[in-house]
């Protein structure tokens, strides 16, 4: 795996450089049979995309995560038609005025620090992809890239690494550098970082407190906006053909697409050949979009070059894991609201410290679900959320 891998890394890049998934196909093949393999090897289990799934969430299955995936699928297609006939009422042009670099990393290192990661057992740097990594809970890394015409690439991109770097942080000193001294799962990691970018900070009353820094910092480019017109700026949902730029809303659909070809790629009712044909169509029915291109479609992601099959999922679970994270936390914080309004992070993260970050790899992923919001995983609470704030946007 490791030198097919290394060959296909390359092959996908010059595929995707000449739109020409054919380059790219007989190394996919091989790396298809070769998790095959691993995946019968690792057995017995139900359906065979369950022994990769489970290397980055422990304990998940298809036949648990398919039923979920449905029901999120529907809710969102349903949402996204409400929208598109009310789509002209929010404007995000905004976010696409020139912002110099230098105030772009200050100001949001600046709001990171306020939301509890801890620059003295961590750092900021630049580079060309963000990330996060530790070398256990006292040095955390966070890296963040920056682009003079789109305000959203640092600015949420950092606080997204932030919330990373947050939960190793919060690691229980008793785990540092144990085989438990980590995150529970891949889905549970991306809960933590999609709870700090989306709900909280895309929340409305997150720039009740925020947006006076940012104008202060920018008052050219955010002359005449208001919190109102920022919050609705930031939340703009619109179907797109790209995965990392698509909104919180649409991004699932995207994730969806990609398991379920992974799925039908690893029990062999579908053939790799086939992906770019399934890949478009499922983009129509789904997202109402259809790539021009194979660079602009199957081959914009990286992941089946290294093998990384049954890992798209974690990014979507991350988003349900969070919206059932925050109904729990509204419970069991009240004043959560008015807390973030006025700029106090602290009880947030130690609730979240207490609830998740400190017990590490202890848990499985259903286990710590199961304990802090009562119930496993659910789509309702995130298509509620997201409903509600669809609503509150756009206006119907």
């Amino acid at each position: 795996m490791a030198r097919t891998a290394a060959m296909a890394q390359d092959a996908w890049k010059r595929a995707r450089a000449a739109s020409d998934f054919s380059i790219f196909q007989p190394l996919l093949q091989h790396i298809v049979d070769l998790k095959r393999r691993e995946a019968d090897l690792l057995g017995p289990t139900e359906h065979p995309y369950d022994a990769l799934l489970d290397q980055f969430e422990p304990g998940l299955t298809v036949r648990g995560l398919a039923p979920v995936f449905e029901e999120l699928r529907a809710g969102t297609v349903e949402l996204i038609g409400q929208i598109g006939q009310v789509q002209d009422r929010v404007s995000d042009a905004v976010l696409y005025r020139t912002y110099p670099t230098a105030d772009q990393q200050s100001v949001a290192t600046s709001i990171i620090s306020r939301l509890g990661f801890d620059l003295n057992t961590g750092r900021v740097d630049l580079s060309a992809h963000p990330f996060c990594t530790n070398f256990g809970n006292r040095d955390v890394r966070l890296t963040t890239r920056i682009r003079q015409n789109d305000l959203r690439s640092c600015l949420f991109g950092l606080i997204h690494e932030a919330g990373h770097g947050m939960y190793e942080q919060g690691i229980s000193d008793d785990l540092n550098r144990t085989s438990a001294g980590g995150g529970a799962s891949m889905g549970i990691h991306e809960s933590q970082s999609l709870f700090w970018e989306n709900v909280v900070a895309r929340s409305e009353e997150f720039w009740t407190w925020a947006f006076p820094i940012l104008k202060d910092r920018f008052p050219e480019q955010l002359a005449g906006e208001s919190v109102r017109s920022f919050y609705c700026a930031i939340n703009s949902m619109r179907p797109s053909l790209n995965r990392v730029e698509s909104d919180e809303l649409t991004y699932n659909l995207h994730i969806i697409l990609r398991f379920e070809i992974e799925r039908d790629l690893i029990d062999g009712t579908m053939s790799v050949a086939d992906i770019p044909e399934v890949w478009n169509e499922k983009m129509r029915t789904s997202l109402g979009v259809v790539p021009p291109n194979d660079a602009e479609g199957c081959l914009q992601d990286v992941h089946w070059s290294f093998g990384g099959i049954g890992y798209f999922p974690s990014y979507t679970l991350g988003k349900l894991y969070a919206a059932m994270e925050w109904n729990a936390m509204q419970v069991a914080i009240p004043t959560v609201r008015q807390q973030i309004a006025s700029g106090k992070f602290d009880e947030i993260l130690a609730w979240l410290r207490a609830n998740i970050h400190s017990c590490g790899r202890t848990e499985t992923p259903d286990e710590i679900i199961r304990r802090v919001c009562g119930r496993p995983l659910t789509a309702g609470d995130f298509l509620a959320y997201v409903g509600a704030k669809a609503r509150d946007v756009y206006g119907f």
